[in-house]
């Protein structure tokens, strides 16, 4: 693609003038010309180029109440050694690890946690990014500290095995990822000699035993990498707080000027991953889960220089379009697919970039992907014959200036992405370093004609994914994530001059004029914006036995958009497994219906959303106010009069069954917390007996549905935004109007309640039902039964931001159980608090729960140490946080809107605790944890271990769990774990229970080197690795003699009901739970939610 000036690279020198910081020696360069932003954006920005040419952008937005920062490196793991794959992941790991400056190990996150902020990094193929936000106070310490990382780097040596240990925990828990397969998938197909078919994770085979395997020294591997490829040239920098940008340039020139300049020093592909030899072929392989695709991939030029008129977005908005005459339209119709997607792949790539189409196809689809593709370059013919439309252009057009103009507040953490991507593109002009290729800019045919010059049937790779493939012709296996696939030559006819009839492109044609197009714009804004008081709540208007409706205008942002939200108690919903579904099935449904016909309101800026909670069945609009109450109403009449269209029925049934039935892929923790919320809530039910009823559904039934959905309702309404009372008046009475409803009685609106579980510590133990997955996982769950306390609430909240930097830093880095290591609180209802933690990791749930148990004991002196000036940091964190004002109307009608339909009011939850919040000490802290939380001193502990146990891991049985310790079972799957597989449970515990009486460990690594070398079958390293002092063996081994860190004492309840219902009691003192929905029926319900307020209409 060619225009022009287009390919020349951005002028970076022009109207950069010299400055100088007062005692600084480092001078720097700022940029005097404009730079371009929305005209209500009210930030201030500074662009700056340091002496050593990194690149800054300054952000001044007085009314953060958190800073953020993000330096973004133009390299990733595309630069990679071909021997050491992952190299680059590997350094952003270990680069955080301490610094000259600040050397303590955990010292950069400590601080950043301990300021109420969050930080973390991430590798791509060519940029790696690290960033932060905390509060505003805290920023210089934070920015001297994120510095460091690229001038004085430690690279402690004692932190390699820990990294490569989460590296490898990381790539295991995408292992059964369809979404990463995707992507390594394609990686498989490209050139292997470009840098884009590398593997970016990396593991342990490829970075340490690849090491060691070459006789290389891993860590200067690194450090060469860190020394050749972390250039000043390639950083680019972005501060955000409420400070001056005199003061935030102050700390960017003196603190980032010493990162060492090295030039360009990154490597740019002259060749295309994709060219003759990989195109014209057909991929297939197998998912994970129900999952059927068909990928058309284009290899395209360089894209960066044409981020301002963007052609791409002219031409996949149109091939992504679901109305009449479009491509999705005509797929639908002929049960062939449910989905379209057309995009760019990634605009970060140099030298070369990829076209995607991808149509989520049917089965049917799949059988006749020579139809679907046909279809797909039927519909791009009717492109090239039509030509660039000027009207279409405009109408994209349109909506990208009035985005534009309606510039959003941005959180801390947005600003990463919203300046940070795209930052590296060479090809974007100073002026448009904030908004980039926003908005779009003039209509260039030549471009679009261009681009749809590469989408031809000689230029493309065809990738398939179905189970169709299992078993059948796949005949390679990807190196790292073992998917199986086959790839061959384009069958005659599907590539090169593919004959299209013009028959087939008769069914396309370009969209008709939106009607949705905004075209009043105007906003009521007082001339003198500060002499308004802000309102802090929404006004109730009217309050009938059909509906109450609030209204929120919009005081503070005075921008042309509204959020109007809608909810309709509907009782029958959670009535039975098989109401459940269908109405399930309905929002699918309906949604999928409405996008179709609604397409032009989307494309319009305007979005909707039909959902349920609960009994509840919740539809919302947003966008531009202009004619969303039209959309409204468009939507409700829809909903009200529709004619089920059995195809679509046929569709979008098929889509919900395979989402159930790609529950048992989802990853084990992410299959933990479903569980743990499905034994919280009462009127829910599993989703295997779901999908089991919704094999009996017929378009019939959810007719039914339709017609009877809303006969008895009630109904909630807020309104928000640029809108008028009388607006929110009008649109409440209209919709009565169309749907013409009765009352439904106010002993039939309450909401299902949640479980208030006895005391006592009750474990589940299921498998996970996905064989090929070799991780486990444990959700703790701790209650605290502390109600209403507006006290003891704030006190839980504070707790829960306190536990998750060290609970993390234990288990994460400094024991490496996995991955996903987390803590954290949640409401259930209005009076129920649960504190969970939770871990995936390859090593057994019962070692997991024990570590838990242990973090659980040993964190009340971490509570008793904690520093007075440290909590003093997370309080005023925490209430400056509560007291910032929402960065958007759909923020603020999103938060007011979680009250009303909670039924609590408590609008200013938040802002009214701000008193109790700042008086909190640590003796509040530690009370309540000794209350609730620790194990050792709670008198109504009540907590739930949900374990999932994978193929990869002895799974003990029920007798096994009743008989012996948690200890035990512990140690005997550390054991298996390590290749000590043919012992059992049962010998562990005789050499524990023989050891016990002499209290060494010797003694049991004595008996188990005597087991290891009487077993011919076992490796001579095995016991090397069991008797390593490092190994999670060691540890279990502890634990063993301790023998009391699992046992918990607490008054025992319903000890008979239990057994009735075939519980056992464990050792541990514990219940083990094999019956879910019989053990919910013996459990007491919370109490149902009261309003906090007397409700008034106005």
């Amino acid at each position: 693609m060619n225009s022009g000036d287009y390919l020349l690279p951005a002028d970076w020198d022009t109207d950069f003038v010299a400055r100088y910081v007062p005692g600084c020696k480092h001078p720097y360069k700022e940029f005097v010309g404009r730079i371009d932003i929305s005209p209500n954006d009210k930030n201030q920005y500074r662009l700056l180029r340091l002496s050593n040419n990194m690149i800054v952008v300054c952000v001044q937005d007085t009314d953060a109440k958190q800073a953020s920062a993000v330096v973004t490196v133009n390299i990733g793991s595309a630069s990679d050694l071909p021997e050491l794959l992952g190299l680059a992941h590997f350094l952003e790991h270990m680069l955080l690890r301490g610094s000259k400056k600040y050397p303590e190990e955990n010292g950069y996150k400590k601080f950043v946690y301990g300021n109420a902020g969050s930080c973390n990094a991430m590798t791509y193929p060519f940029s790696t990014n690290y960033f932060f936000s905390l509060d505003n106070s805290a920023l210089e310490g934070g920015l001297d500290r994120l510095s460091r990382f690229f001038i004085d780097p430690l690279m402690d040596p004692d932190c390699i095995d820990r990294e490569l240990n989460a590296i490898e925990s990381e790539f295991r828990s995408k292992l059964q990822d369809d979404g990463r397969r995707a992507f390594v998938i394609l990686k498989s197909a490209a050139d292997q000699s470009h840098s884009f078919s590398k593997f970016g994770t990396g593991n342990n085979q490829t970075l340490r035993e690849s090491a060691k395997d070459l006789g290389l020294n891993l860590r200067g591997e690194m450090l060469r990498f860190y020394k050749q490829f972390y250039s000043a040239d390639l950083m680019k920098l972005v501060i955000v707080g409420n400070h001056s940008l005199d003061q935030m340039t102050e700390w960017a020139v003196s603190m980032f000027s010493d990162v060492e300049s090295k030039g360009n020093t990154k490597i740019v592909e002259t060749s295309h991953p994709f060219s003759n030899q990989q195109l014209g072929k057909v991929l297939c392989y197998e998912p994970v889960g129900e999952t059927n695709s068909i990928s058309l991939v284009f290899a395209l030029p360089e894209i960066k220089p044409f981020y301002k008129s963007n052609p791409y977005q002219y031409v996949s908005s149109l091939l992504s379009r679901a109305d009449k005459g479009s491509l999705l339209s005509y797929l639908q119709k002929h049960e062939l697919a449910t989905s379209v997607c057309a995009s760019i792949y990634d605009w970060s790539y140099d030298g070369f970039n990829v076209f995607r189409i991808s149509v989520s196809a049917t089965p049917v689809g799949i059988k006749q992907r020579d139809h679907v593709v046909q279809a797909v370059f039927a519909y791009i013919k009717m492109l090239c014959i039509t030509g660039p439309q000027q009207q279409y252009y405009n109408e994209i057009k349109v909506i990208s200036e009035s985005n534009y103009r309606v510039f959003k507040k941005k959180k801390a953490n947005d600003w990463r992405s919203f300046i940070g991507n795209g930052i590296h593109n060479d090809y974007i002009q100073p002026r448009h370093i904030i908004y980039k290729g926003f908005p779009l800019g003039d209509f260039e045919p030549d471009l679009i004609a261009q681009l749809l010059q590469y989408l031809t049937p000689t230029n493309y790779l065809l990738v398939v994914q179905s189970k169709e493939y299992k078993g059948v012709d796949c005949d390679k296996k990807e190196r790292f994530y073992g998917i199986k696939y086959s790839i061959g030559d384009m069958p005659i006819g599907m590539t090169g001059e593919i004959d299209i009839a013009d028959s087939l492109i008769a069914n396309f044609h370009m969209p008709v004029a939106n009607d949705y197009l905004p075209e009043n714009l105007h906003v009521d804004k007082p001339e003198d914006v500060s002499q308004i008081i802000v309102a802090e709540e929404p006004t109730l208007l009217v309050m009938t036995d059909l509906m109450e409706v609030w209204f929120k205008r919009d005081d503070q942002f005075f921008v042309p958009q509204g959020s109007i939200r809608l909810c309709f108690n509907i009782p029958e919903v959670i009535d039975s497994a098989r109401a459940h579904v269908i109405s399930v099935l309905y929002t699918w449904y309906i949604q999928d219906f409405l996008k179709n016909e609604l397409n032009s309101a989307t494309c319009a800026g305007l979005g909707f959303d039909i959902s349920r909670n609960n009994a509840k069945l919740v539809v919302s609009v947003s966008g531009f106010s202009d004619k969303l109450s039209a959309l409204l109403l468009n939507v409700m009449c829809k909903m009200k009069t529709h004619k089920v269209d059995a195809c679509l029925f046929g569709l979008c049934k098929k889509k919900l069954a395979d989402g159930y039935a790609n529950m048992v892929y989802s990853r084990p923790h992410t299959q933990a917390m479903y569980y743990v919320g499905y034994l919280n809530e009462t009127l829910n039910w599993h989703y295997s007996m779901i999908s089991h009823e919704l094999d009996n559904v017929s378009a019939d039934d959810l007719q039914d549905f339709v017609d009877r959905v809303f006969n008895d309702t009630y109904a909630k309404m807020i309104m928000a935004g640029n809108f008028y009372e009388q607006d929110a008046l009008d649109t409440a009475q209209k919709i009565e109007e169309i749907l013409d409803y009765k009352p439904l009685p106010p002993l039939q609106r309450d909401e299902p309640l949640v479980h208030e579980f006895d005391t006592g510590h009750f474990t589940l133990t299921p498998s996970v039902p996905d064989k090929d997955c070799k991780d486990n996982a444990i959700v703790c769950q701790i209650q605290c039964n502390i109600g209403f306390d507006r006290v003891q609430n704030c006190i839980r909240f504070l707790l829960s931001k306190i536990l998750y930097e060290p609970f993390f830093d234990q288990l994460r880095t400094k024991e490496q159980l996995g991955y996903i290591v987390s803590a954290r609180g949640k409401r259930l209802g209005q009076a129920k608090t649960k504190i969970s933690f939770e871990i995936q990791s390859s090593f057994n749930p019962a070692y997991l729960s024990l570590r838990i148990n242990h973090f659980l004991r040993s964190f009340r002196q971490v509570l008793v140490e904690y520093e007075d000036d440290r909590l003093y940091r997370t309080i005023e964190s925490i209430v400056e946080a509560w007291k910032e004002n929402h960065k958007s109307i759909a923020d603020e009608a999103r938060a007011h809107w979680s009250h009303i339909l909670d039924g609590d009011y408590t609008f200013n939850y938040n802002r009214d605790n701000v008193d109790i919040m700042s008086k909190l000490t640590k003796k509040d802290l530690i009370e309540f944890w000794d209350k609730y939380i620790n194990p050792a001193t709670s008198p109504e502990y009540s907590r739930i271990d949900y374990q999932m146990w994978s193929c990869a891991t002895y799974k003990p049985s029920a007798d096994e769990l009743s008989r012996y310790s948690l200890e035990i079972i512990a140690l005997h799957g550390c054991l298996y774990q390590e290749g000590l597989e043919s012992i059992s449970v049962s010998e562990v515990a005789k050499i524990i229970d023989t050891a016990s009486k002499t209290s060494t460990v010797d003694y049991v690594l004595d008996m188990l080197k005597r087991r290891c070398l009487d077993d011919p079958d076992i490796d001579d390293r095995v016991f090397e690795k069991i008797s390593d002092a490092k190994s999670k063996v060691s540890t279990a081994l502890e634990m063993t003699f301790e023998r009391s860190s699992s046992t918990i004492t607490y008054p025992l309840t319903r000890v008979a009901e239990f057994e009735t219902i075939g519980m056992r009691r464990l050792p541990n003192n514990s219940w083990l739970v094999e019956d879910m929905e019989a053990f919910k029926s013996t459990q007491p319900l919370s109490k149902p939610t009261v309003p906090t307020r007397r409700l008034v209409p106005k």
